[in-house]
């Protein structure tokens, strides 16, 4: 199937690793130009020759710390400055972090920043543009938010992110953009590495957990967000998609 992405440009927050390297490459390899934004510069560095090497038309690399303040604004307006602007915004940055009761509080504002304030910042900052185009796609990784037994910040903020969003597109559905929410299960990265470092961690939980048996890979969820940027996806919007391998348990 032609996705009908060449020439696009996309935006994608975590870019250099695991998810967001998957996301991008998918989207690189339908021809898509890819800024990617991360902290860790000389990993970003390595992403962009790494998409080199592969023929992908002139990938960027834009270290930011998006917990740093108005970085969704400032990040957005430097990759306008690059591109002339993008066509698909893919909120990915985010870290899963149990807090409990009593966690510190500049944690709390961090994951805020990080998954809600970051992400509100460059879908509004880009939505002028995609509005004026009649096409933009904004998606974010990081749906789940089923109540945990230890709080965890990331299920109360992809909570926040993601009432916002299905409420923003009802707002911009008649300008051609789309809003949607892909939720990741366990998939490959170095955060679960470092959770499940042995082979028998990682079978035990797959017995227990994930009823297609394995962690699913960068490319799994990829494919799905590289179809729901593109213009054959134009008619799903304000849904939140889970990539699980069967294992979702999200209140909606």
């Amino acid at each position: 199937m032609d996705l009908q992405l060449a020439g696009k440009a996309a935006l994608i927050t975590g870019g250099g690793t695991g998810i967001g390297f998957g996301i991008a490459q998918a989207l690189a390899a339908e021809g898509v130009r890819v800024v990617l934004v991360g902290r860790r510069e000389h990993v970003l560095r390595t992403a962009v020759e790494q998409l080199r090497s592969t023929g992908a038309r002139g990938p960027l690399a834009l270290p930011w710390d998006l917990t740093s303040n108005d970085a969704g604004r400032l990040v957005a307006a430097k990759a306008v400055q690059e591109l002339g602007g993008i066509d698909i915004l893919v909120n990915n940055a985010g870290v899963s972090e149990t807090l409990g009761i009593g966690g510190p509080e500049e944690r709390w504002t961090a994951a805020y920043a990080l998954r809600v304030v970051a992400p509100r910042q460059l879908a509004e900052s880009l939505l002028p543009g995609m509005r004026s185009r009649k096409f933009g796609r904004i998606i974010n990784i990081g749906g789940t938010f089923e109540v945990q037994r230890v709080v965890n910040s990331a299920s109360v903020m992809n909570a926040a992110r993601t009432v916002y969003f299905k409420s923003l597109s009802h707002e911009v559905a008649r300008d051609g953009v789309t809003v949607n929410t892909v939720g990741p299960g366990v998939i490959v990265s170095e955060q679960i590495a470092r959770i499940f470092p042995t082979h028998a961690e990682r079978e035990a939980y797959c017995e227990a957990h994930i009823p297609v048996g394995y962690f699913g890979q960068p490319s799994d969820l990829a494919a799905l967000v590289a179809f729901l940027a593109s213009p054959v996806a134009r008619y799903i919007t304000g849904e939140l998609i889970a990539v699980d391998g069967g294992s979702h348990r999200f209140a909606f």
